[in-house]
């Protein structure tokens, strides 16, 4: 036998044993059988193709970053796009790794089912990479020529499933509708990008560019055109920071606000809502709550990102306990897989990183959130002001309006955290509790006793609160309204020698905001020891449960889980009282608001009249009926007859004070209110 034929047979042989390896491979992945015309082989095709792409996407971006050919001109991707995409892949991803977790702890079809999911999930996420990270022109076109194929290959995929009628899973589903998002996306980038170079080509052939960028738009420039990756881990303060660090910050350092952070842009949207839903709300029932609506209207959106981020955050606390669970069972084996506690442990860096980074974006857009609704409050609250009648400045003095744009406005802005705080609190015990049951079965019946003593108990503390809220805040609007009273009468006062009553008269008021004030501390202080007890005594609770009915063994795994997640609910328990306190407030803000918003104002075009020219009058009155009260049936000031030259003075007096022969210079009240008024 010659040298050649040893050599081709020792090849064809290494050919067809790697060929068997990976038949066997693929024929354990889609349960002992090995078909090309299969969906599992399909699939498996796909996400072959997927790591291609995955892998070539990586190399790219770390070769830009290296050789920093990095975009800054680059145009940015729609709103929905930024924020959206990412999002549903990051949750395609998480169902994907839930999907390998449930495989390996209950066991599944096939060895490797659990291992195809896990690359499954790392393609998502790569997905979700993608869409944020587009620093240069090839990474982009990368993404999009990835995108279009994925979507076309999922397509053909499904729709053959369809045809042969076979059943899609429902998170095959899912991906597929994502994957359809993702080619919309790829569409308009590539345009975009064409567009961009249309423009680029365009500008190189025209002399008429200036050669200095505006400065507005230089200082805007960075903080809005910042890519995901940037807004996810808050890297775009990092340039701030070092200057910061390097010398004292100066205004001009401080980048100018986005427009729609500005207190205008806010202000607008809210009275273009108010002013839509003031129009078709006729009846006052109608108009109860209409402040609440505009806000609804207008910060919808907003509030619904703030909110994923909260329920992101919330899953990674209840999943931490599950987590614990796996891991003590997978200690508690006598030959342990090395590739089971790596996954293992990468879910739980991969959760508490996704805990990590959902909580911040909820605290910065919640905080967000509230500044645009305090920015919009407090300029409505400005604006009415100076369009109030007088009927409406009798009802609201100086100091209540300063107190709806100190107090209420702020708690207004507080809302968005309060308001997700509860709802992910609420929802946080709910998941704890089911937990419990999923761990020890029926012997968390016991715990739940105290759970819904503990939760009963904040009805009658709410309502309590409420009314001290309530009674607070009219004490406090009627200290101010006296406040403001003395304080523009001072001279009279001291005149007088009337300081020591009015003294006395603050401090009674004040007594009284105090009273109510410390009402509703006591009862703050005698709810925080009950929600601090109650995770320990609905531990010990279970615990004896778990010893009397036997429902699960007291090991370590159950002890572990049970107590991670009781630490777990403590929080929510804790926060509650306080969360609910704070919506109670918000409530009563909301009331007040609506209900100065809503007084009457200045008609200006009917207290404006032309000027005759050919007249030497400033001023003519002939049989005029005056009213400061538009529901008095009988006005105030009746057959007024008056003329005022252009260069007289005016001095106006009652009748029965012009026949008093030792009245000197005797003013009216209600004529000089009334001259106050024509001028």
């Amino acid at each position: 036998m010659s040298m050649a034929s040893v050599c081709s047979f020792y090849d064809a042989a290494t050919f067809s044993g790697i060929s068997r390896e990976i038949n066997a491979t693929i024929s354990g992945i889609c349960g002992g059988v090995f078909d090309l015309g299969s969906s599992c082989i399909e699939k498996t095709i796909i996400d072959a193709v997927n790591l291609l792409f995955l892998l070539v996407f990586y190399l790219l971006l770390f070769l830009s970053c290296i050789l920093h050919h990095s975009d800054h001109g680059r145009t940015r991707r729609s709103g929905w796009a930024s924020l959206f995409l990412p999002l549903c892949c990051a949750l395609i991803s998480i169902a994907y790794f839930a999907a390998a977790l449930l495989n390996l702890i209950k066991g599944g079809h096939g060895r490797f089912i659990w291992f195809v999911y896990v690359i499954r999930g790392l393609i998502w996420i790569s997905l979700a990479v993608s869409s944020g990270f587009q620093i240069s022109k090839w990474v982009r076109i990368l993404t999009s020529i990835w995108w279009l194929s994925f979507f076309l290959l999922v397509s053909a995929l499904n729709i053959n499933i369809l045809l042969a009628k076979q059943e899609i899973q429902t998170l095959d589903i899912l991906a597929w509708l994502v994957s359809f998002f993702l080619l919309l996306s790829a569409i308009i980038s590539l345009s975009l990008n064409y567009t961009q170079y249309c423009t680029k080509s365009a500008k190189l052939l025209s002399v008429s560019e200036p050669l200095l960028p505006e400065k507005d738009h230089a200082i805007q420039g960075n903080s809005t055109h910042t890519h995901f990756f940037s807004l996810l881990t808050f890297s775009w303060v990092n340039p701030l920071l070092c200057l910061g660090y390097s010398k004292p910050l100066v205004l001009e350092d401080i980048p100018c606000l986005l427009p729609e952070d500005v207190a205008n842009v806010a202000y607008q949207k809210f009275i273009g809502a108010w002013e839509h839903l003031k129009m078709n709300k006729s009846s006052n029932s109608d108009r109860k709550d209409l402040v609440f609506k505009a806000l609804y209207k207008v910060y919808l959106k907003e509030m619904i990102y703030v909110g994923s981020g909260a329920f992101l955050k919330m899953l990674g606390v209840v999943v931490t306990p599950l987590l614990l669970y796996a891991f003590v069972k997978y200690s508690d084996k006598s030959e342990g897989n090395l590739g089971e506690g790596l996954i293992l442990l990468g879910y739980l860096v991969g959760i508490k990183v996704i805990e990590s980074l959902s909580q911040r974006q909820w605290f910065f857009w919640a905080r967000r959130t509230g500044m645009r609704i305090r920015s919009a409050l407090m300029v409505a609250v400005y604006q009415k002001q100076l369009r109030l009648s007088s009927s409406g400045r009798r009802r609201h003095s100086t100091g209540e309006i300063v107190n709806y744009i100190a107090v209420d406005a702020y708690r207004m802005g507080e809302f968005p955290w309060w308001f997700h705080s509860t709802w992910a609190s609420m929802l946080q015990l709910f998941l704890g509790v089911v937990v419990l049951f999923g761990v020890v079965g029926t012997g968390a019946l016991p715990g739940l006793v105290p759970l819904v003593i503990c939760s009963l108990l904040n009805v009658p503390m709410a309502k309590l609160l409420q009314n001290c809220q309530s009674q607070v805040t009219k004490a406090q609007d009627e200290r101010l309204r006296a406040t403001s009273e003395i304080l523009n009468n001072m001279k009279v006062i001291k005149l007088q020698s009337w300081e020591d009553r009015f003294k006395n008269l603050i401090e009674s008021l004040r007594q009284k905001e105090m009273k109510w004030l410390t009402e509703s501390q006591y009862i703050k202080a005698a709810g925080t020891p009950l929600f601090w007890m109650c995770p320990n005594i609905i531990s010990a609770v279970v615990f004896l449960g778990c010893a009397f009915i036997g429902s699960a063994p007291l090991d370590a795994t159950t002890i572990f889980t049970v107590l991670v997640t009781l630490r777990s609910m403590g929080e929510p328990v804790r926060m509650l009282p306080e969360a609910l306190s704070a919506l109670i407030q918000v409530m009563v803000s909301l009331h007040r608001i609506n209900t100065f918003l809503l007084e009457d104002e200045l008609k200006i075009d009917k207290t404006e009249a032309p000027v005759s020219v050919n007249s030497d009058n400033s001023l003519s009155i002939q049989a005029g009926n005056f009213s400061w009260d538009p529901e008095a049936t009988t006005p105030t000031l009746r057959d007024i007859y008056l003329e005022v030259k252009g260069d007289r003075k005016l001095q106006s007096v009652d009748q029965s004070e012009r026949e008093n022969p030792h009245y000197y210079a005797p003013f009216s009240t209600r004529y000089l209110k009334f001259l106050e008024m024509l001028v």
